[in-house]
């Protein structure tokens, strides 16, 4: 049985931290690509309580939306790493948490995939 709390605790976790990294951008950068990064993760956290309360097929592709805007909020973070904008530990940090919460969502949508065997494979981008 897979628990979503956790994912949502988790996921609440790296809001806190990816705030207090926005906070702390250079103001141009924080209105360009950290308000880009703020939304792309606000929207995944959205996703992921939406993801909980919904059944069924719904549930399933709450979720793989979800994991589509996990892959592009660690792009916009890699890339803020790469201009200089975010320091390389908070960047490690960032990116531990994201790999897990991948590693969780993606389980959370292979448990879904082998509940429902009448679904087409799980495709991952």
């Amino acid at each position: 049985q897979f628990s979503d709390a956790s994912i949502i605790h988790k996921t609440y976790q790296l809001y806190e931290q990816l705030y207090k990294c926005l906070v702390t951008m250079p103001k141009r950068d924080r209105y360009a690509l950290g308000l880009k990064i703020d939304q792309q993760a606000l929207d995944f956290f959205e996703l992921i309580l939406m993801g909980r309360v919904k059944t069924g097929n719904s549930k399933f592709l709450i979720l793989q939306k979800a994991d589509l805007k996990l892959s592009q909020l660690k792009f916009f973070v890699r890339l803020a790493y790469d201009l200089k904008v975010l320091p390389e530990k908070r960047y490690i940090e960032l990116e531990e948490k994201l790999l897990e919460l991948g590693r969780m969502l993606g389980g959370w949508l292979k448990f879904l995939n082998l509940a429902e065997p009448k679904r087409p494979p799980l495709r991952r981008p």
